[in-house]
């Protein structure tokens, strides 16, 4: 590995301060660090470094001081370099979300979506979703408990109501994950 120049130390300087403040505020919760000066410290000699590089540039009798700055930071020297480089950190995937079907209403009639008498539809637009079915405002179950119930299969789609439909009813379909 080559030697760093002196403006790259003062740029993983400027990186190390928040890396090592962040580790003196960890301390408050898994115990106090070591060196609690850390940060400031890395600080003021970055700035240091930097007004009198930007003032000489060029000056050799700075080496030793850019030395000790990179002593300072240390392990997040290391941190830094991979955040000049754009080596580190992954990425994130973004999540697209799902956005279901639009929910179905309407009264039973005889030209409705289901009509007086059916109790079996085909709703392909809902498949892969979970159902929730309302009939006249009340939430229906897939449980037979001897009054009104329905059946779901989210692979094919299928929607079975019992009983059957009747004119005037309201039903209410609503997809879900």
């Amino acid at each position: 590995m080559s030697q760093l120049t002196i403006p790259e130390i003062i740029e993983l300087g400027d990186i190390s301060v928040p890396f090592s403040a962040n580790y003196q505020a960890k301390g408050s919760l898994y115990g106090t660090r070591l060196a609690f000066s850390a940060p400031q410290t890395i600080a003021l000699v970055t700035d240091a470094l930097r007004w009198h590089w930007d003032d000489f540039p060029g000056d050799s009798t700075l080496r030793g001081v850019a030395n000790y700055l990179y002593w300072l930071c240390g392990k997040f020297a290391l941190e830094g370099q991979y955040v000049i480089s754009g080596t580190g950190g992954g990425t994130v995937i973004p999540i697209n979300p799902i956005v279901a079907p639009t929910p179905i209403e309407f009264e039973v009639t005889g030209s409705s979506f289901m009509i007086n008498g059916q109790s079996v539809q085909a709703i392909p637009s809902f498949v892969g979703y979970n159902l929730l079915f309302i009939r006249n405002n009340i939430p229906q179950s897939i449980v037979n408990m001897g009054a009104s119930y329905f059946s779901w299969d989210k692979n094919t789609g299928t929607f079975t109501c019992y009983p059957a439909a009747v004119s005037g009813e309201l039903f209410q379909l609503y997809p879900y994950i």
